[in-house]
């Protein structure tokens, strides 16, 4: 305990030294303004005017990304109330999805874990093992949704991986790993957690639910956008965003996708021009979203605990 005490006061005084702040703002500023100057002029390529036009005309198309940018916090909100009973109010679950999407991941869960600290009355280590496995269970089911997802792309020739001889076993490793700090919190249980065997199922089965549900409705904003040729297309860009979803410490993930994506539309033999806009809608709506949001939880009340 005393060392990770001790690597949490080494990180503290690494972020507060000048150096740190430099790397800081860099993360936060410079890297989304470079990718904004190379997306912004590959777009002015492509023609304002003719992204403007392709845009989607079918109003479930929109209706969906509402529905996208509620889905994580509604499966947060699931979550505390099954560990801890008395869910956070859905404010603050909303404000830490903000700031994991717009500073560095897992800002926001240092956000709510010093806000449950504030406010919630907790049983010893519910609070830390609470977020922390949590967060734990929600990695491993994201990356076993990309293995299954690989599956499910190999069954329908949307993707291609070079098996050498001798080196099958390489892949297979590489599939099982998601789940191998997952299979820890299971079969080490009381030695490495203090919820229970059941609680550790009922998380990671709402992750998982959710991380389809997601799947789903991102598969869905494809297939109504009309911007891809087929099912197999659409799969393939749903697996490309859940990937980079999947990059640990990386801000501005969208922005990322939007760049990946607009490169990745030749090889899925698709016009970039409607594809660039879906993915220009994508990043804005998340904006625009977000600031809304924002804006609704800063007023005062929202995130404080009723007495």
């Amino acid at each position: 305990m005393s060392g990770a005490l001790s690597e949490t006061g080494l990180l503290a005084r690494l972020a507060a030294s000048r150096g740190g702040k430099l790397v800081t703002l860099l993360l936060r500023w410079g890297i989304p303004l470079a990718l904004l100057v190379i997306i912004g002029r590959r777009l002015t390529e492509l023609g304002w005017r003719d992204i403007w036009q392709a845009r989607p005309a079918n109003i479930g198309f929109y209706l969906l990304l509402v529905a996208q940018f509620f889905m994580q916090p509604f499966g947060d909100y699931f979550v505390y109330r099954n560990l801890w009973g008395d869910p956070p109010p859905m404010a603050v679950i909303l404000r830490k999805r903000l700031m994991n999407t717009f500073m560095l991941d897992y800002s926001g869960e240092a956000f709510f874990y010093f806000w449950a600290q504030k406010n919630l009355k907790l049983a010893p280590g519910m609070l830390v093992h609470g977020i922390k496995d949590s967060n734990l269970l929600s990695g491993g089911a994201g990356l076993a949704m990309v293995w299954l997802l690989g599956l499910l792309l190999l069954a329908t020739g949307g993707l291609h991986i070079p098996v050498m001889p001798g080196q099958t076993w390489l892949y297979v490793l590489a599939g099982t790993v998601p789940l191998i700090l997952c299979a820890v919190l299971v079969l080490g249980h009381r030695k490495v957690t203090v919820l229970s065997r059941r609680q550790l199922a009922a998380t990671f089965g709402i992750h998982f639910l959710r991380a389809c549900l997601v799947l789903g409705i991102e598969f869905g904003l494809w297939q109504l956008s009309g911007a891809l040729p087929n099912a197999v297309a659409c799969l393939q860009f749903v697996a490309l965003r859940l990937v980079i979803t999947r990059l640990p410490l990386v801000p501005n993930k969208d922005l990322i996708f939007v760049g990946v994506g607009i490169a990745a539309a030749g090889v899925a033999n698709a016009a970039v021009t409607p594809v660039a806009t879906v993915l220009v809608i994508l990043a804005a709506a998340d904006l625009v979203l977000a600031a809304t949001v924002a804006g609704i939880t800063a007023l005062p009340g929202l995130a404080r605990k009723p007495a």
